[in-house]
């Protein structure tokens, strides 16, 4: 039975990018985005955190600087300034009434260089210290000289944040950039060994997946083993296995259990598609589908019509020298039409056989009968009385009962072969057959019986119906071999694993014209055959032949003689004797 397809192999891409390169660079970005926050925070932290310590030396430095100055500020102080050794840092000095006592220029710096100030003296003459971080790297600081009778002045300062602090920043800035790489190129190895160890067990996954798709389903999958998701997963797709084995399984007993019925049976079932490509075919379809693939020609009108008008039959389609009956179904879903192709050439040749059979067994019933009716009348009509008439139609009247008698028998026996059918055949011995279907009949006189049977020639076959069907064969032969002639029973093994067995005469033969129709029903021949009997021997001869599942045939030659023979299937010698 033609397959309708085949499971399609999956086919495996290769990705230049896979999933593990992907999670490799999410982890790098996430862990990038995480060390810039973290260096941004860092560095915001340790800004302030230095600004603060900067303020907080120039604060120190500013205090340590009044303590020198002392509770009476005055304009010498411009040497304690000068005292201190701290790279820029400037200061100076104001008395109680916010005077200037210092110099304005201090280390370079002009006291007009440094923003708020007024404000910031004000205030500290008021008894606040003050400190504050001017845009850059500048701390403004100012603390107030304490005397006996209260606050007698103030010292402003302006510094630089120190140079020992600028190489520390950047010293620990280049720490954390490092760091960061560091934790970037860390997160990266990690990311990709994380991404390793799942993609592999995707991997595995999909290739188990993949043997699925390609209906291996025996193997177990790979890669089931753990508590997270992906093992989840696994336990899921060898689940699935497991009911895909099972369903497929049922699903191939059901298609080999339908295939068997389909090439079983004897109507040829097609599935056709729309441009007449067969799909699905049985065995008996083979006879009617092209070498292209696609339904012989005079399928396409009823497959078209059926697919226009959703269904077409017809009894008679006559396809070259063959008859069948066509029933075509659309099927809209499968975008094709069924057909169901039944073979009638046979029914109709037997039918016409049927026909011919009784119209002749009537015909030859009828001239026994007719005479058989005849006689009846003359004899009711006065003959009874006279001996000699009576005498003469009493004979005719037996050999008539004796024709129909002879005719019914041979009729039975040809109904009961045909409703026996094949029989279970047996082995048995052809030279014992042989023996016995010669002694079963005389020879007429001047005809000679000759026995050339080969040593241990066995056959499968029903020893009952071989010894009738010899003894046919010896009486039709006798029939047409006028004296003096020779009939001769050969026997033998061929070398194909059969058996061989001629009946053979020399009588008249028969014609080319009439070898094929001899075991045609009651067929009696013309005048190159006997016309005695009713035509039904040989007929009955070569079905019992087919019940012995062997074939019949004859060699003839007109004027020369003719050979019968039988072929069956070679055997054991069988030591039972024939019944």
């Amino acid at each position: 039975m033609a397959a309708i397809g085949q499971p399609a192999t999956a086919a495996r891409s290769r990705r230049p990018f896979g999933v593990r390169l992907y999670l490799t660079l999410g982890f790098a970005a996430v862990a990038s985005i995480a060390a810039g926050f973290a260096y941004v925070l860092v560095t915001g932290s340790g800004e302030q955190a230095t600004s603060e310590e900067a303020a907080n030396i120039t604060l120190g430095r500013t205090a340590r600087l009044a303590n020198r100055v002392g509770a009476h500020p005055s304009a010498s102080d411009a040497a304690q300034i000068d005292s201190v050794r701290d790279q820029g840092y400037s200061a100076w000095v104001f008395d109680a009434r916010h005077r200037l006592l210092t110099p304005r220029l201090s280390r370079g710096v002009e006291l007009d260089e440094v923003p708020g100030r007024r404000a910031v003296v004000a205030a500290t003459l008021r008894g606040a210290r003050t400190v504050d971080q001017l845009p850059g790297v500048v701390t403004v600081a100012s603390v107030p000289l304490i005397g006996k009778s209260g606050i007698s002045g103030a010292v402003l300062a302006r510094a630089d944040r120190p140079q020992e602090i600028d190489r520390t920043i950047d010293a620990l800035r280049g720490d954390r950039l490092t760091a960061a790489a560091i934790a970037v190129a860390v997160a990266i190895v990690i990311g990709f060994l994380i991404a390793t160890a799942i993609t592999t067990r995707v991997k595995r996954l999909a290739g188990s997946a993949a043997r699925i798709t390609e209906g291996r389903l025996d193997e177990p999958l790979q890669g089931t083993g753990g508590r997270d998701e992906i093992a989840d997963l696994g336990l899921a797709l060898e689940t699935m296995r497991i009911a895909l084995r099972e369903t497929f399984g049922a699903l191939s007993s059901e298609r080999d259990r339908l295939s068997a019925i389909f090439d079983a049976l004897d109507d040829a079932v097609m599935v056709v598609g729309r441009q007449g490509e067969v799909r699905f075919s049985n065995r008996a379809a083979e006879p009617l589908i092209g070498p292209d693939g696609k339904a012989i020609a005079a399928l396409v009108p009823w497959l078209r019509r059926a697919a226009e008008q959703g269904a077409a039959e017809h009894e008679g389609l006559r396809v070259v020298d063959r008859v069948y009956a066509v029933g075509i179904r659309d099927l809209p879903a499968e975008d094709a039409v069924l057909a169901v192709v039944r073979d009638r050439t046979r029914g109709l040749r037997r039918e016409l056989a049927e026909r011919e059979f009784v119209s002749n067994a009537a015909h030859e019933l009828r001239n026994p009968i007719a005479g058989i009716s005849g006689a009846i009348e003359v004899l009711r009509a006065g003959a009874k009385d006279d001996p000699n008439a009576r005498d003469h139609f009493l004979a005719r009247l037996s050999e008539d009962v004796e024709r129909v008698t002879r005719l019914t028998d041979s009729l039975l026996t040809l109904a009961r072969i045909e409703a026996v059918g094949k029989e279970t055949t047996e082995a048995l011995d052809v030279g014992i057959a042989i023996e016995e279907a010669a002694q079963a009949i005389a020879p007429p006189d001047g005809i000679e019986v000759t026995i050339d049977v080969g040593a241990d020639v066995a056959a499968q076959g029903d020893p009952v119906l071989l010894r009738q069907v010899l003894i046919g064969l010896l009486t039709n032969a006798f029939k047409n071999t006028p004296p003096p002639g020779v009939v001769t029973l050969r026997a033998r093994r061929s070398r194909d694993n059969q058996v061989l067995i001629e009946v053979a005469d020399t009588g008249s033969g028969i014609s080319a014209e009439e070898v094929d129709r001899v075991f045609e029903r009651f067929y009696r021949g013309s005048g190159s055959l006997e016309q005695e009997g009713f035509g039904l021997g040989l007929s009955i001869a070569r079905r019992m032949v087919d019940v012995m599942e062997g074939e019949m045939g004859v060699e003839s030659k007109l004027g020369t003689g003719s050979t019968f023979w039988v072929r069956l299937s070679a055997a054991k010698v069988a030591a039972t004797p024939v019944a």
